[in-house]
């Protein structure tokens, strides 16, 4: 039995390896799902703790609304748990400026939320350890 964890896109062991998805089971605890920092920013994951509150442990990927240099930062920082009241805001901001039904005023109101989501992402990933800008 093999209990080294691996990134589940990959399968490296090597770098540091960050839950993206926890699967429960009925019988205990279950396990969580890892990857690399590589796979991280390719495949745009949101780490396990940074997801929104209401989220049962599946895979989260970072909206487009997301720059790809700022998922490439977020990568970065690893199990980024303070990151978790932006999501809150973030996911369902993007959902309501992608539904057909949302009324345009609360459209505009969505994409608001989505912008100031986004900076604040920034302003976590610049007060980040390791910040070059």
């Amino acid at each position: 039995m093999n209990l080294v964890p691996r990134c589940m896109y990959c399968e490296t062991t090597a770098g540091e390896l960050v839950a993206v998805a926890l699967v429960a089971t009925g019988s205990g605890p279950g396990w969580t799902y890892e990857a690399c920092r590589a796979c991280r920013v390719s495949e745009r994951l949101v780490p396990l703790v940074a997801q929104p509150s209401s989220s049962l442990g599946g895979l989260h990927y970072w909206p487009e609304a997301v720059p790809h240099d700022l998922v490439t930062r977020l990568a970065d920082l690893g199990d980024a748990a303070g990151l978790r009241p932006v999501a809150d805001r973030l996911f369902p901001a993007v959902a309501a400026t992608a539904g057909r039904c949302t009324p345009e005023h609360r459209r505009r109101l969505a994409q608001a939320v989505v912008e100031a989501a986004v900076d604040d992402l920034r302003a976590a990933a610049a007060r980040a350890p390791g910040d070059r800008t």
